[in-house]
């Protein structure tokens, strides 16, 4: 495949999955601009940084004064690598979420995800002061909740892994759970909470979304609209039963054999 056609294809993703792009061109915007003003503040020994200024601070007093973060840490990744795996994560599982759903739903997802991200974080820092991580950071939350969400409304779409095979999106995300399970008593506990946070606001998305299907699907009629439907059904079944007087008529007589009356009543039920 050749470099135009990479980007004919690249351009046709896009224009399918406008959410799933505008969120990785703000990702991929925020960490240009974070390695620009580090390189900048490095040569000029300034002390500035940019990251610092985006991402949750780990204390409540810092948070006061940094009350936007919440929201901008999410799209905020100081490391190539981070950057790489969760974008290749958000474009994959939000994919199988496009599918399923529509494109507000990525937005919703990652937002709210990434929100729950936040106050798991805040909430883990401020009970257990010792967890790691002194400031919060990245799309993992909001990624992961994009995940389940995904896992819950897909569980038996396949992802073709290298050197395994295919996988049910099911027990992918199972595994990737169970792996930020045991990693809450690594260096970093407080960033896995924020992926544990994630994790929750997809399955709680989910299951919202589900109880509003079926609370639709068993809206109770009031005996009024009941009445009107019986009546109309009645009617409907006259009318076809006289339609089929009129039918019978023709078929043994001819048209000619009908009376204008009966001509005209043939007209009417015809059109109704």
């Amino acid at each position: 495949m050749g470099y135009g056609d990479f980007r004919y294809r690249l351009r046709m993703a896009a224009r399918r999955e406008p959410a799933l792009w505008c969120i990785i061109r703000i990702n991929v915007g925020v960490a240009l601009l974070f390695w620009l003003t580090s390189i900048i503040a490095s040569v000029q020994d300034s002390g500035f940084s940019f990251a610092a200024w985006l991402s949750v601070p780990a204390s409540l007093s810092a948070l006061a004064s940094l009350a936007w973060t919440p929201l901008t840490y999410m799209f905020t990744q100081t490391q190539p690598l981070h950057l790489l795996f969760n974008m290749l994560w958000l474009f994959w599982f939000g994919q199988v979420l496009s599918d399923a759903t529509d494109q507000k739903h990525i937005w919703r997802g990652y937002i709210i995800g990434g929100l729950s991200g936040a106050l798991f974080f805040i909430v883990s820092k401020t009970l257990i002061p010792s967890l790691g991580g002194a400031s919060l950071s990245g799309a993992s939350g909001a990624v992961v909740a994009i995940m389940v969400e995904a896992a819950f409304r897909q569980p038996d779409r396949e992802f073709r892994l290298f050197l395994i095979g295919n996988v049910k999106l099911k027990w992918l995300a199972v595994i990737s759970l169970g792996l930020l399970l045991l990693g809450l008593g690594g260096g970093n506990a407080g960033g896995q909470a924020a992926h544990i946070g994630g994790a929750l606001a997809g399955c709680i998305l989910f299951f919202f979304d589900r109880r509003k299907r079926i609370g639709r699907k068993t809206v109770r009629t009031s005996p009024r609209q009941a009445a009107k439907v019986v009546n109309a059904m009645a009617a409907y079944r006259t009318d076809m039963e006289r339609l089929d007087e009129l039918l019978d008529k023709i078929k043994l007589s001819g048209y000619e054999s009908l009376t204008r009356s009966e001509k005209k009543e043939l007209q009417k039920l015809s059109d109704r």
